[in-house]
């Protein structure tokens, strides 16, 4: 981890988009640049570092998701956000920043996908390895964009010095991520060489993903089959809530749960503790914005909760503030011992989600839960109850019990507790289509139409002129 996020800080000065794309010494310089497998690499990792800075995967992005989430609230610059009544100036700002790190990460893959073939120093196992993992980064990153923005700029190493490129339609969208997540695939490495570089079961989750959005329910079932049988990965045991620390603490490394995460420690740390914690709290040395809250009387996902789920206990803690006697906050990410930001790690995919991937595909191609689709749900459920998530236990589910839209429901909220403050519930809710009927359930708001997109930046508008600010724009913006 240390390796990478070492690179990380020296390659930060390397991709400059403007400078790289529009002056020609530059240019020539990043010509030269990719001739051996270690410049390849150093450009790699360039990929990752604005989808890790605290603009995104570090912290806003997700904060801007939890505020959307039927469980919790955004305090501050953040209510708006939870009114769903579309954004307000502040987080149209917060937005367009999402979008100008997503495609910056898609800039440095581009350069990376078109510069790498010309290198004359690299084997062609190798060479494809690193391409892949560039194409499954732009894949993750067009994933992002076109699930938030719907239609939108498809930049790839062909176009990518065009300036005035007109939206995609998203349809045409998802089948360049497929493109690219079946090369990453066939090429990728099979084990990280440091802990938070990408593999091709990253890429083969990502794409089981994809596939559950749009609704290709054997691929998708068959794709995390895939890497559920590859034997990589387990769910971590836990006799208490605080065990699962041994997947979230600051301190750990890697585990047998993670399939990939974004990295941080005390090089390049992470803004999430900062969000969910009050000034005053013990779990992050007195820091904290107290920007995100909940409330375990008056929230009806908090407050039906079970107990005896140790997530519940491990996720939640009273502080005493003057709002309410019920108000309590988040505490997924910690770490005491810090002054500044955090080092806990940002899960993009753990072995649990896969496995509730697989469920629910596997419920929907067969119109009803099969043993198979309740056993891995089961094992989640076992798991967030300490008990052995490999063997039946007294908290089971009965697949008699369940019919086909039933279980979905219940998948759905066994992923809200395993991942919750991890930013997947809004886009859960918006692909399955229950935003606004759960949003009416939790807080009685009506959802805006325009709160479902999010609208196109200015800065695009005013350097693409393939795009118009009043008839390309998002609904409402």
């Amino acid at each position: 981890m240390k390796k990478l996020l070492i690179l990380l800080s020296i390659l930060i000065g390397i991709t400059a988009c403007s400078d790289i794309l529009e002056e020609e010494p530059k240019a020539v310089a990043i010509e030269n640049f990719y001739n051996s497998a270690s410049e390849i690499e150093s450009a790699v990792l360039s990929i990752y570092s604005p989808i890790s800075n605290n603009n995104t995967f570090g912290a806003m992005y997700i904060a801007q998701m939890e505020a959307q989430s039927d469980y919790g609230y955004g305090r501050g610059s953040y209510a708006p956000v939870s009114e769903f009544q579309g954004l307000d100036a502040t987080n149209i700002g917060r937005v367009a920043d999402f979008w100008s790190s997503f495609y910056r990460s898609i800039r440095n893959a581009n350069l990376v996908i078109k510069n790498a073939p010309d290198a004359i120093d690299v084997n062609e196992s190798t060479l494809n390895e690193l391409i892949g993992e560039a194409k499954f980064l732009r894949a993750l990153c067009y994933f992002h964009l076109v699930r938030n923005w719907g239609d939108i700029p498809l930049r790839n190493e062909s176009n990518m010095l065009e300036l005035e490129l007109a939206r995609t339609p998203a349809s045409e969208i998802y089948s360049f991520i497929i493109q690219d997540l079946e090369f990453a695939e066939n090429h990728m490495v099979e084990s990280e060489s440091v802990p938070g570089r990408a593999t091709k079961w990253a890429a083969k989750t990502l794409l089981t993903e994809v596939y559950l959005q749009l609704e290709r329910w054997q691929d998708a079932r068959n794709k995390a089959l895939e890497v559920i049988n590859s034997n990589k990965y387990e769910l971590i045991s836990v006799d208490n809530s605080d065990d699962f620390y041994k997947i979230f603490g600051p301190d750990i490394i890697t585990s047998k749960e993670e399939i990939f995460y974004i990295k941080y420690n005390s090089t390049q740390s992470s803004n999430l503790a900062y969000f969910i914690h009050h000034p005053g709290s013990p779990y992050f040395n007195g820091a904290g914005w107290y920007a995100h809250y909940t409330d375990s009387v008056n929230n009806k996902q908090i407050k039906d909760w079970d107990y005896n789920d140790l997530r519940k206990s491990f996720n939640l803690y009273y502080y005493d503030i003057s709002i309410s006697p019920t108000t309590v906050l988040f505490k997924k990410y910690i770490d005491p011992e810090r002054v500044n930001a955090g080092r806990n790690d940002y899960p993009i995919y753990r072995y649990p989600e896969l496995l509730l991937f697989y469920a629910e595909a596997e419920c929907r191609m067969n119109n009803g839960p099969t043993a198979e689709a309740m056993e891995k749900l089961n094992m989640v459920h076992r798991r967030g109850y300490g008990k052995n998530p490999y063997a039946n236990s007294n908290v089971d589910y009965d697949i008699n019990n369940y019919n086909m839209e039933s279980f979905i429901d219940l998948i759905f909220q066994e992923k809200m507790y395993e991942t919750i403050w991890e930013g997947k519930r809004w886009l859960d809710l918006k692909r399955i289509g229950k935003v606004k009927e759960t949003i009416m359930e939790a807080y009685g708001i009506n959802v805006a139409d325009k709160h479902l997109w999010w609208p196109i930046p200015e800065n695009e508008f005013e350097y693409n002129d393939a795009i118009d600010p009043e008839k390309d724009q998002n609904f409402g913006y």
